[in-house]
């Protein structure tokens, strides 16, 4: 429910996709490159390299068979663990195992010879330049959690209360 209340609130706000600039220096290496990934015809698609599986599309879009289609949403580290435990009951894309990355496994979809955004946007075609959730806690007075940041792929520590996206893994 929570999933869906979000959902609505940002549709009736009016957002407007982004469109990209993103600019990759083909002199570099690539840290991610699209020839690791496999089964890139349908909404998850597999890094064979880390032998695990992902959502292509980050959570509150959907696949449309080339591109992802909607709103890509923000939440809070502890209404992201909600939505996840959501979308597993509802088995979403035929699963129920699926998480928030470690902030070691995040950094692995980091393309580094790109910027704004980071990201292979042929494996992963819709990435805002914000920052994504990680499973990675850090401990201290106040509740944070790691954040990879898809501007540039650098990683920080975020206030759990402030909102950010999801893109969820799974085991392969």
């Amino acid at each position: 429910m929570l999933l869906r209340s979000l959902f609505f609130s940002f549709l009736i706000s009016g957002l407007v996709l982004p469109v990209y600039a993103q600019k990759c220096d083909s002199s570099k290496s690539a840290t991610a490159p699209f020839s690791q990934f496999g089964n890139i015809d349908r909404a998850t698609i597999t890094d064979n390299k880390n032998n695990n599986t992902w959502l292509r599309c980050p959570v509150g879009m959907t696949w449309g068979g080339s591109s992802c289609e909607g709103i890509s949403l923000k939440y809070t580290w502890t209404e992201a663990v909600v939505v996840v435990d959501e979308l597993n009951a509802n088995k979403h894309e035929g699963r129920s195992d699926w998480r928030l990355p470690t902030v070691e496994e995040l950094t692995t979809v980091v393309e580094r010879r790109c910027f704004k955004p980071a990201i292979d946007l042929k494996a992963f075609p819709y990435s805002p330049e914000s920052g994504f959730w990680t499973d990675t806690t850090v401990g201290g007075v106040q509740p944070r959690a790691w954040v990879v940041h898809f501007l540039n792929g650098n990683q920080y520590i975020a206030n759990k209360n402030q909102t950010w996206r999801l893109r969820l893994i799974a085991d392969k």
